[in-house]
């Protein structure tokens, strides 16, 4: 399943789809630099004979993992949400679906204060529209305590969720029902038990979709996605809110040659500032990681690039206070597309890049250091599994 929330990443699928019925081209590593990458401990797949799709994960307080998307081989209908639990070495403990009739998939989950875990994407089998946002809270063994939707009568679609310091939770996504344009930024803040506190949009007359959103150290949020510009090329789009949602400003970042750039994710610094990664330029895009101060201006910018397709999903600053940065490339690797992790110094420079995939596709999705100082890695792959395409979980050693 590679149903994504973005015209641009359904592209990049589209294409990167098209590598895979290509003849294997053989290893092509990545540029190294000038430290070597931390060794695999072990990877494991999650799947059944259909397609899944691992679209977010996250260590949880036990030390296993968790991982959420989508699944055609189990559930009630076409799609469901499937959650799978692993210990710490990647060995399933239990899994869980959640569905309808119709099609649900998970875009992000999240281990709650209470050892629970709140999962949020997308139903068309509830709700009152094409697709509602959906919020399912499990308790630490996945079971659901409850859900709710968030919707109009056209396509809404949510993609990130985290809880936030009064217990509650806030959600980002995408909507055509409420707001000024054909999509709009959609920020949806909720009470520990789901229900709506306030809900804002933000946007202009043509399109925007939000990717993640954080809390912010003062109790505000950042989003990041994309801004179409004039109905032309697309941008990066940057919001802070105060804590009731109330923009405070937004930043736009545009490719310097003026083709495409997308946001995929933002994290707040140590210093305060915001780190941004995403994909730029139309043809073959590379990866690219925007470093801001607190208040959104750009301090620098680093692209890194193949030949081919490489693009940034997700960014965390390490322990050291580097910056990681996982993505999809088709530029190196073994298959038609791969994992891509980059290890940055402070100011972005290149230490270390690593591929994992094997010769169809492969596409990343989560990452995170783990408390041992290591990462986990997580997506989903065509090259390994059961099925038509797996849930895939990988943990690297820590660095040297």
């Amino acid at each position: 399943m590679k149903k994504r929330l973005s015209l641009a990443i359904l592209a990049l699928l589209m294409l990167s789809l098209v590598a895979v019925g290509c003849p294997a081209l053989g290893i092509r590593p990545a540029p190294e630099g000038p430290h070597p990458a931390p060794l695999k401990e072990w990877s494991e797949t999650f799947g059944g004979p259909g397609g899944e799709g691992g679209y977010s994960g996250a260590q949880t307080a036990c030390g296993g993992f968790i991982i959420a998307g989508g699944t055609t081989s189990f559930g009630a209908g076409w799609a469901d949400f499937w959650l799978v639990k692993t210990d710490s070495q990647g060995n399933k403990k239990w899994s869980r679906t959640f569905g309808g009739p119709y099609s649900e998939w998970a875009e992000s989950i999240q281990q709650t204060a209470c050892g629970g875990f709140i999962i949020a994407g997308t139903t068309h089998s509830f709700g009152d529209g094409e697709g509602d946002f959906w919020l399912v809270k499990s308790d630490p063994q996945g079971n659901k305590e409850w859900s709710r939707t968030f919707g109009g009568p056209e396509r809404d679609e949510a993609v990130s969720v985290r809880q936030t310091a009064d217990g509650g939770f806030i959600i980002v996504g995408r909507t055509r029902s409420f707001g000024a344009g054909s999509d709009d930024f959609w920020l949806i803040k909720t009470d520990s038990q789901g229900n709506k506190e306030w809900s804002r949009t933000f946007g202009a007359p043509y399109c925007e979709i939000g990717h993640w959103v954080e809390q912010t150290v003062c109790g505000g949020f950042i989003v990041v996605g994309n801004r179409n510009m004039r109905g032309a090329t697309w941008n990066i789009w940057l919001v802070k809110t105060d804590p009731q949602g109330n923009k405070e400003w937004s930043r736009t970042f545009p490719d310097r040659d003026w083709e495409l750039a997308i946001g995929s994710s933002v994290q707040q610094t140590a210093c305060g500032g915001f780190i941004i990664a995403g994909h730029t330029g139309k043809l073959e895009p590379d990866m690219l990681l925007i470093k801001t101060d607190a208040e959104g201006n750009e301090q620098w910018r680093r692209r890194f690039h193949g030949p081919e397709w490489d693009t940034g999903t997700r960014v965390q600053q390490t322990l050291c206070r580097g910056f990681i940065i996982l993505g999809h490339t088709t530029s190196f690797g073994r298959g038609g597309s791969d994992f891509w992790l980059i290890k940055t110094d402070p100011q972005g420079n290149k230490e270390w890049s690593e591929t994992f995939g094997g010769v169809r596709g492969d596409w990343p999705s989560c990452l995170q250091q783990t408390a041992c100082g290591g990462f986990i890695l997580a997506g989903t792959t065509e090259s390994f599994g059961a099925g038509e395409s797996d849930f895939w979980l990988i943990k690297l050693a820590p660095e040297e």
